[in-house]
Order: structure tokens, then C-alpha cells, then sequence
């Protein structure tokens, strides 16, 4: 018997955010968080709504705000479209800007040709799947099978496996699975816990406060950012699937009015 998903309220969620008078740092996901997902991801668009609720929030005195994803820097920079004084991780925390500081983990020799040499073999992959494709970045190279039927897809999975066995025992590239994608990435690179200690950390520099961390996320690569985030932050699983944060939205559209809320009722410093 299956177990039916229970997700909480805004008012919860809002509750929990807003208990006391500390700063808040609000970060959020991208794909799948702030936007529903598509199949082509270069055609995902920020509602012109929740941009503005972000704008709001981040020029409320006591919020800071981030968007914490896989994509790279000037890709979500380009989606999110503010100029406010934003965090934005890209690469899943490889590359992160804030208002006035910035951080990049660079990719040693070896991870690259290992990058290279999967970029080849997840092609292969790809070109025998309709709908498959594969995308490049700069620590890591991923298969995307969204479009793809059920079945191409566990296909592509086993295939997936067993081409890239040898080259994940060379420990120099990491499996980083997430929702309708594979990805190989260089071991080197940081994680979205990476992501959110940095920006905490830099934060609560530049406020000399502490602040109380919040994280919205879908993915599995959220779990990272959920795990970073201490017992006196929040962390919101957006979607049904089995997650280790706090607290449960169902879509993004639900984000959407937390945003909202937040924005009402965390009250000004």
C-alpha cells in the first residue's frame, strides 16, 4: 500500500520562518522550485509574479535572498533577471556571487579529461534515446532524459551504468543523480551544502548577526543544501518525492504564495 504524501500549509511554513525577530536568508532552487519544470530546460521562465516577490524580499531589512542551482552562474543570473543585491549560486555552489563577494572552486587537469571522456560516452548514450541529450558544463557532464518514455529511460540508466563503471572507479568524477538527469561531476566540485554555508557565512559577515537559514528545493541535490541548514533553520521540500527537509510544498505555484506571505508577514527591523 502506497503512503500518501502530506504536505503543510503556508501558514506552517510561514510560522516557522517567521517566529522571532532574526534576519532571515531565504534561499530557493531554481528548475522545479521557483519554475515547473519543461522538457526543454532553455525554455524555463521566472513568472514576472514571483520575480517581483523576490525583488521584495530582498530589499526588506531584514531578508537576504539567494537562488541556489545546478545551472551555470550567468544562465541563472540571466533567468532570475535582478539586480538587487541577490545571491546567486550556479554549478550547484561552484560559482557563487553575492553583493559584494564572490567564490569559484576551480577543476583540476584530470577531472577535465575524465569530463571529456564521459562528455563521449553519455553521447552514445544520448544518440540512441529519443529525446535524450547531453549538456556540458564546466565541473561536470550530464544526460537528460525528461523527454524520453519510461522505458528509454531505464534504458538509458542501465546503459548509463554500466558504460561509465570504469571511469566512476577512477574516483576523480562523482554520480550526482537528480530528477530526469545523470550526472558526472569532477569530485572537486561543491555541493549546494557547499552553496549554503558559504552564503550563510557571508551573510552573517557583512549583517556581524546571526540570521535564521532558510532552503527551498525539489531535487535530490537538495538533499545536500537540507543537510546544511542547522536545527534553527527551515528547510521546504517543494514536490512528492521522498525528501529529508523539514517541511513539504507541493509546487512551485505553493512557493509562490509562501513568497507572498513571507513578504507580509516578516516584519521590518
Amino acid at each position: 500500500m502506497s503512503t500518501s504524501i502530506r504536505f503543510d500549509s503556508i501558514d506552517t511554513v510561514a510560522s516557522a520562518v517567521c517566529r522571532d525577530e532574526e534576519p532571515v536568508l531565504l534561499l530557493t532552487d531554481f528548475d522545479g522550485t521557483l519554475c515547473e519544470f519543461l522538457t526543454d530546460p532553455n525554455e524555463v521562465e521566472l513568472a514576472p509574479a514571483r520575480r517581483q516577490l523576490l525583488a521584495s524580499l530582498a530589499e526588506h531589512p531584514r531578508v537576504d535572498v539567494g537562488v541556489v542551482s545546478g545551472r551555470p552562474l550567468d544562465d541563472i543570473k540571466h533567468r532570475v533577471a535582478l539586480a538587487r543585491d541577490l545571491y546567486y549560486a550556479g554549478l550547484h555552489g561552484c560559482d557563487i556571487e553575492g553583493p559584494d563577494g564572490a567564490t569559484t572552486v576551480p577543476i583540476d587537469g584530470a577531472e577535465l579529461a575524465d569530463l571529456t571522456e564521459a562528455g563521449v560516452l553519455l553521447e552514445a548514450i544520448a544518440a540512441d534515446i529519443d529525446g535524450a541529450f547531453v549538456e556540458y558544463k564546466r565541473q561536470s557532464v550530464t544526460l537528460h532524459v525528461r523527454a524520453a518514455t519510461p522505458e528509454d529511460r531505464r534504458r538509458a540508466e542501465s546503459t548509463f551504468r554500466d558504460e561509465t563503471s570504469d571511469l566512476l572507479a577512477r574516483e576523480r568524477l562523482r554520480l550526482q543523480p537528480g530528477d530526469c538527469v545523470l550526472e558526472l561531476v569532477a569530485r572537486s566540485s561543491w555541493t549546494k551544502a557547499d552553496a549554503v554555508i558559504w552564503i550563510r557565512r557571508d551573510v552573517e559577515r557583512r549583517r556581524n548577526d546571526r540570521v535564521r537559514p532558510v532552503y527551498l528545493g525539489d531535487d535530490r541535490t537538495d538533499e545536500h543544501a537540507f543537510s546544511a541548514i542547522d536545527s534553527d533553520g527551515v528547510s521546504v521540500a517543494v514536490g512528492p518525492r521522498p525528501a529529508g527537509a523539514r517541511y513539504r510544498l507541493p509546487d512551485p505555484a505553493a512557493v509562490e504564495l509562501l513568497l507572498g506571505r513571507l513578504l507580509r508577514d516578516i516584519t521590518p527591523g
